[in-house]
């Protein structure tokens, strides 16, 4: 982000333009948050490459490649050398108007820098191996996510989709309810942003910001992003008729929320990692524009000198993290016999994920019974080592024919009629330096119409 000293004249405005969003006494706090962000950045600017502090002795050689403290955004935190991001031949890249972007900022980057294709159109394996190799996510929870993104948004036969919307604007993680979620970090709902869920919404950031603002260390930690969920799940739940929480989005939702220490910080969170703005504005492409006093929307890229997490990051880790720490804050239920029992557990929810997929499968690929089943077992073969087969001990599952289960649900985009989008409305997948729902107005009522 970069910010000059003219920025600090508009920081009252900013802090006026949502009031009510966190209540009179965050106003203080998000401007004293945005100073101390200007500050560290003119220093930043000021100062040359960055120096790694000098290990004590031959320490360096011993832990082979092992850092203790980056000046600048990575702190007193412990990184090695060789986590440093992006590598190189991995360069940032501005996508083109042709190539697809959506709602996931992590999946954004990785393509805007080549660790995926730089049009967006993706493979199975590809997901897995760049997921890996830049965030350092867990083999077991990268097949989970990818394997709900091609069966329910992309091509079986090819083992494929978009980042953002697919051929003819059908498919794609654009696609609703799918693996796009209501009660996103960063993105509004479906209906509430009238078809638009796959842009940032200055709205949703400047709430986040806000309860970055509050916080002890100005950080983005697991209580912030709890406090941001929870403002957010209460919002949709009381303005958005048509809010959809199925298992499977419902777990891409919750986990969202932990993915931002746990990915986004600078260096090993819970070793010293910072989740800090400067890291999170970048990863999730927002950029406070002074014209307007609103976040615009940029292309995701690494920030300078960003290390990534030294350990995995995996299914169990992100679930204990989002039903035990984000998703008690404000609790939507779905279809999970357990809440309210005290028997909610990552291993009841993982089975439930499992024992849904015959009711999952029809919302998510239309066409013959053929072809559900055929997905369906497609599906299972992947996910049974991880879901089954392991400590978690589900019960086996057994698919039954329940194509009937939910309206339309052999069309694409069911379960239900959707609400009605015009044909205006932003449904394209990368528009960047924008301001989307920006201004005083929350999206309570949505119009279908986009002023900004």
């Amino acid at each position: 982000m970069r910010f000059t000293q003219s920025v600090t004249l508009a920081l009252p405005a900013l802090a006026a333009a949502y009031p009510g969003m966190m209540g009179a006494n965050s106003r203080p706090e998000m401007e004293e948050f945005l100073r101390g962000e200007i500050k560290r950045e003119q220093l930043a600017n000021r100062a040359a490459e960055p120096q790694l502090l000098n290990p004590v002795g031959n320490l360096l050689g011993s832990l082979g490649g092992v850092v203790d403290g980056l000046l600048s955004s990575v702190g007193q935190a412990i990184v090695k050398k060789s986590n440093l991001r992006p590598e190189p031949g991995y360069e940032f890249k501005a996508p083109g108007p042709n190539d697809s972007r959506g709602p996931c900022p992590g999946l954004n980057l990785l393509a805007n820098h080549g660790y995926l294709p730089r049009d967006g159109y993706v493979t199975y394996g590809q997901v897995l191996e760049a997921t890996g190799r830049g965030f350092n996510m867990g083999v077991e929870l990268a097949t989970v996510l990818a394997t709900f993104a091609v069966l329910g948004s992309g091509d079986l036969d090819g083992l494929s989709f978009y980042l953002g919307s697919g051929k003819n604007g059908i498919g794609g993680l654009n696609r609703h309810s799918v693996v796009e979620a209501d009660v996103s970090p960063n993105r509004e709902d479906y209906y509430m942003g009238c078809g638009d869920n796959h842009h940032l919404s200055s709205r949703l950031v400047k709430q986040m910001v806000g309860y970055a603002a509050q916080d002890p260390k100005k950080e983005f930690s697991m209580d912030v992003m709890a406090k941001h969920y929870a403002k957010s799940a209460g919002f949709s739940k009381d303005n958005n008729p048509f809010l959809y929480y199925f298992p499977f989005p419902q777990i891409v939702s919750v986990a969202a929320f932990s993915f931002y220490p746990q990915f986004f910080s600078n260096g090993t969170y819970g070793a010293g990692g910072v989740p800090n703005y400067k890291s999170i504005m970048s990863i999730i492409g927002a950029e406070y524009d002074e014209k307007t006093r609103e976040f615009k929307y940029v292309p995701e890229r690494w920030p300078e000198n960003w290390y990534r997490r030294d350990t995995q990051y995996g299914a169990v880790q992100a679930l204990s993290d989002g039903f035990l720490q984000i998703y008690p804050r404000n609790i939507i239920v779905p279809g999970v016999a357990q809440v309210g029992t005290g028997k909610l557990t990552v291993q009841t929810v993982l089975c439930d994920v499992y024992q849904g997929l015959n009711s999952i499968t029809p919302l998510a690929l239309g066409g013959t019974e053929e072809n559900v089943a055929k997905g369906v077992s497609w599906a299972l073969s992947v996910l049974d080592p991880i879901l089954s087969k392991t400590a978690l001990g589900c019960p086996d599952n057994v698919v039954s024919p329940n194509f009937g289960l939910f309206p339309h649900s052999q069309q694409e985009g069911g379960p239900v009629n959707p609400p009605k989008v015009p044909s205006d409305a932003w449904t394209g997948d990368n528009v960047y330096n924008k301001v989307y729902f920006g201004g005083k107005n929350a999206p309570t009522n949505p119009t279908c119409s986009h002023s900004s």
